[in-house]
């Protein structure tokens, strides 16, 4: 019934954040190695190094949000990783190619995913979730005050 689609609607907003969360620190090991690797064009220097541990950070805080707002940071962090790489220098072309067919049809899904999310109008949609989140802030705020 109505509790088996919400929670298979939930386990997979859950499941896919975590995938595109893992997508995302994996992105950051790439550059790491390709920073260290004997022989790279790429300095270990704190811009290098930083942007390769920033997907996997971004990826944690999307986690530790409830979906589907998580992919706020995940997709942030997607979005900013493929733009890097497509600009940034070291990557060899058919790399960057790649990187643009994989990160526009990663942030394509998770749109559609979201898109279906808030469609279905139920207990997972991101509209809710934010009234909800608001709701709580504002009692919150109204207390502290009192």
């Amino acid at each position: 019934g109505y509790q088996r689609r919400v929670r298979e609607a939930v386990v997979s907003t859950q499941s896919t954040g975590a995938y595109s969360a893992t997508i995302l620190s994996f992105l950051g090991g790439v550059r790491w190695g390709l920073t260290l690797a004997p022989g790279s064009g790429q300095q270990p220097d704190w811009r290098n190094l930083c942007y390769s541990v920033t997907p996997s950070l971004l990826a944690w805080s999307g986690l530790l949000v409830q979906a589907p707002l998580g992919y706020l940071p995940v997709t942030g962090g997607l979005l900013l990783a493929g733009t890097l790489d497509l600009i940034w220098a070291g990557y060899p072309i058919w790399f960057k190619v790649l990187r643009l067919i994989l990160t526009a049809g990663a942030l394509s899904s998770i749109g559609v995913l979201l898109w279906v999310k808030q469609a279905q109008e139920s207990d997972v949609g991101v509209s809710r979730q934010i009234r909800e989140y608001r709701t709580k802030w504002r009692n919150w705020r109204d207390g502290a005050e009192q």
